[in-house]
């Protein structure tokens, strides 16, 4: 004896199928680029402890290690107001075995600050892959952290 199964059944199973392809496919591109976040910024945060009351020039370094096939592009933020800022603003695409390539640098003038903490950010992404590297300026009676 021949069993035929519902409509219903047969479309409530096509559609599971259907949701199933749908929800895997988009789950693949999301694994692929995650993988080739094959690059990675150092995440020690930098501190810059000096004197308050006196302005004061010093640099900041972010160093990248691994490889990257896109060009990275690096901004920083939360520098103190007045602050006049030179820095590597994009990496090409490389690798670190070569010491010029993989490093940015971040040059900055200060002005006189006030006594207290000075919390800063440097962002780095390849348009799919963001990291960060906090940095921490401290106006302080005397030079050094």
């Amino acid at each position: 004896m021949k069993r035929s199964v519902s409509r219903p059944f047969k479309f409530i199973l096509a559609l599971a199928a259907g949701l199933l392809m749908a929800f895997s496919v988009a789950a693949a591109p999301a694994a692929a680029d995650q993988a080739e976040a094959t690059w990675e910024l150092a995440d020690g945060e930098q501190r810059l402890c000096i004197p308050a009351g006196h302005p004061y020039w010093s640099y900041f370094v972010g160093f990248i290690s691994g490889s990257w096939s896109s060009t990275l592009e690096a901004e920083v933020t939360g520098l103190p107001e007045g602050t006049v800022t030179s820095m590597t603003t994009s990496v090409p695409p490389g690798d670190n075995g070569d010491s010029s390539v993989g490093t940015i640098w971040i040059a900055v003038d200060l002005p006189p600050l006030d006594y207290g903490d000075y919390p800063a950010l440097l962002t780095v992404t390849d348009g799919t892959s963001t990291q960060t590297m906090p940095i921490l300026i401290r106006a302080q009676d005397a030079w050094g952290c």
